[in-house]
């Protein structure tokens, strides 16, 4: 298989690399996710970008994009661009307008929703959060429990939700909800879009052990007219699993995992710790070496799976598992490498006196443990690999 990238695509990601050194406001660097300080900024950034017509690449011209007629490989180039430029979080609001929202919205959306949604979303006016995790659900999407109840032309919406990242900065929200009464399980679920100000919402927003910021909604009878019902009603976890797909494939970047990467090792050639120089360890040597290799790997699997998924009528199911998990324990494995390798120092935060690298890899190491949950957990994505890789029966523990 040729990995290459084609003389277009070259010049297009040469093109992406110039425009983001030169318009994004370095604020936005190194944050997984974006705050609300940040927001403005942010999207500021965003409506130079959408300008230049990437947002809508791949989108018909009847919902304000260009109808595919670049090379299919733009949405890709573009967040692989911003993972270079360790703009991670920058990554995950794209991802979330047009990989998870953007495409799902194409494939399943009345015509109405389409028409009103799409256009303000690939011209950078719209943010997103997903409301999928519940206080008793966990990973455990299919238990959700908040409730849409049928009321003529609305559904009276009563849940809560948590670990609902962005919420607080959203304009409106993804929601999972269960609109069919009395169903159980992956039946009788449906996707609605919720305005994130409309009465009854309340977001909170929290602080987790690792310092990550993330959100608690609370819905008490929300009424939301039926129409931003997404797809079709009851069928929402056909869709939820098309949105995770594109969701893991869109979100899973392995340059996340390797721009970090090598600036550690540039770090290590020159570094001491305890008078040793680490560089001159062997078991430090061949530890790199080895991350290294499986990096290589992922980026490989990556470039796999991207060139299928350029086929925009191409579900990646199962790339986008494969590398989801694949990723995710790259970058459990790399931060506890890099800690141990600083050893009792790694564990410095920011602003820390004597913290390596001014604490970056104490964060680290708290966030990656968030990677193995998110995007469908663990277990759910080895599932998808059984069934559809390898071809083994369902297993179901209900």
């Amino acid at each position: 298989m040729d990995f290459r990238y084609t003389p277009a695509e070259q010049q297009f990601r040469l093109e992406v690399r110039r425009f983001i050194a030169e318009h994004c406001p370095r604020e936005l660097k190194g944050f997984h996710e974006i705050h609300a300080e940040h927001v403005p900024l942010e999207m500021a950034f965003l409506k130079k970008v959408a300008a230049k017509g990437w947002l809508g690449a791949a989108f018909p011209k009847e919902y304000g994009g260009l109808g595919g007629e670049r090379m299919p490989m733009v949405e890709y180039i573009l967040i692989d661009e911003l993972h270079h430029a360790d703009l991670e979080g920058v990554a995950v609001t794209l991802t979330y307008i047009i990989g998870i929202i953007g495409n799902t919205l194409l494939q399943v959306a009345s015509e109405d929703l389409k028409k009103e949604f799409l256009p303000r979303m690939l011209d950078a006016q719209l943010r997103f959060a997903i409301a999928y995790s519940e206080p008793d659900s966990g990973n455990d999407i299919a238990s959700i429990r908040t409730q849409a109840v049928d009321d003529g032309d609305d559904f009276i919406i009563t849940g809560q939700k948590r670990f609902i990242t962005c919420a607080d900065t959203s304009d409106y929200m993804w929601t999972l909800v269960r609109s069919e009464q009395g169903s159980v399980r992956h039946k009788g679920l449906s996707i609605v879009l919720v305005k994130s100000n409309l009465p009854g919402v309340t977001i909170q927003i929290f602080e987790m052990m690792n310092g990550i910021q993330t959100c608690e909604v609370y819905l008490d009878s929300v009424r939301v007219p039926k129409r931003f019902l997404v797809g079709q009603r009851g069928h929402g976890w056909q869709h939820l699993m098309e949105a995770l797909s594109r969701e893991r494939m869109t979100m899973i970047n392995f340059k996340a995992v390797s721009e970090p990467f090598e600036r550690f090792v540039q770090w290590v050639r020159t570094a001491e710790i305890d008078g040793e120089r680490l560089a001159q360890d062997p078991s430090v040597r061949q530890s790199l070496a080895n991350m290294h290799v499986k990096i290589a790997g992922g980026k490989m699997m990556q470039l796999i799976a991207g060139a299928r998924i350029a086929n925009k009528d191409y579900i990646p199911t199962l790339e986008s598992s494969a590398c989801k998990m694949y990723r995710a324990m790259l970058s459990w494995e790399k931060a506890n490498l890099a800690v141990d390798i600083m050893r009792s120092h790694g564990l410095l935060t920011a602003g820390s006196p004597g913290a390596p690298l001014d604490g970056w890899w104490a964060a680290e190491y708290g966030w990656a443990g968030h990677e193995l949950s998110g995007a469908g957990g663990m277990d759910l994505n080895r599932k998808i690999i059984a069934q559809q890789g390898l071809g083994l029966p369902r297993w179901s523990n209900n």
